[in-house]
């Protein structure tokens, strides 16, 4: 049975090539950065945005699901160059799940949390989206894009994910933690909520995910919502960083020019009721990501 990860080398593809189940044959592709962390026999260097290479790709590997990671998911960065953005973000998608659609294939796609405006937290599936940043409105449309296909395909709202990664690109606890170890303050949204989520445990989930029959949308987060800075002061005390360097700020303050939602923490209910895979809360998840 194959597996197709795009992103694999990424912070959350990578985890999700470590926790396969060992009776999947897992193939993947990166455009930027190979890693020597994962069989490269069975991970191909592409451009997602060639539709050829996309095609041969999946008429070559024929895997049973494609799980959909790769991204521009830096907020910052979509907002200083949209047409990049949109062209993977939601282009790229609008093709993969066409694709996947007429040849059968179960597609995967990640989304984010950003699809919310962050004006009440507590989102459940059904609340209406209404981005007020780019990257958001990238997601929404390559959600609409995924969901309209059909296929059994799932669109997984992920929520803020932590931890080390094992292959390459990094997350927000791993920027406090090497900013605070190199002497430096690190700023923190004192006015962010987010359902903070272990990404071992977001990768045990979408492998549940991806082998079950569930399709639609569903939230993904960890089960205790909190700020930036109780969770930094958590890490903080978990990988013995000076606290006095975790210094709270608004996040207008810190970018002016960028719009950042307040509380985009989710509802689980849906997962918890469908998942056998338990949600973690903060102490359990920093536990596995972050073991003394």
């Amino acid at each position: 049975m194959r597996v197709l990860i795009t992103g694999i080398t990424g912070f959350i593809g990578g985890h999700l090539y470590r926790a396969a189940p060992k009776d999947i044959e897992v193939w993947g592709t990166y455009l930027d950065t190979a890693t020597e962390d994962i069989d490269a026999s069975r991970v191909l260097r592409v451009d997602l945005r060639n539709q050829e290479s996309l095609r041969a790709i999946l008429d070559g590997v024929r895997p049973v699901a494609v799980i959909h990671c790769a991204a521009y998911s830096r907020v910052a960065f979509c907002e200083s160059a949209p047409t990049a953005a949109w062209e993977m973000n939601s282009w790229v998608t609008s093709i993969l799940a066409k694709m996947c659609a007429e040849s059968g294939h179960r597609l995967i796609f990640l989304s984010s949390d950003m699809v919310f405006d962050g004006t009440k937290g507590r989102y459940k599936e059904k609340d209406e989206p209404q981005p007020i940043n780019f990257y958001g409105w990238t997601k929404l449309a390559a959600e609409r894009h995924v969901l309209n296909a059909g296929n059994g395909s799932v669109v997984v709202r992920v929520n803020l994910t932590y931890g080390p990664p094992v292959a390459s690109g990094s997350s927000f606890s791993e920027e406090v933690i090497e900013t605070v170890r190199s002497g430096q303050p690190y700023h923190l949204y004192a006015d962010q909520f987010r359902s903070f989520i272990s990404v071992q445990n977001l990768a045990q989930c979408l492998w549940e995910i991806a082998l079950g029959d569930f399709s639609g949308l569903i939230h993904l987060g960890g089960s205790e919502p909190t700020d930036r800075v109780t969770f930094a002061r958590k890490l903080a005390a978990r990988v013995n960083l000076d606290p006095d360097l975790l210094i709270p700020i608004t996040s207008k303050a810190a970018s002016p020019e960028i719009a950042y939602p307040k509380n985009n923490t989710f509802d689980l209910s849906l997962a918890s009721e469908i998942l056998k895979t338990p949600l973690l809360d903060l102490d359990e998840g920093l536990a596995v990501e972050y073991p003394s």
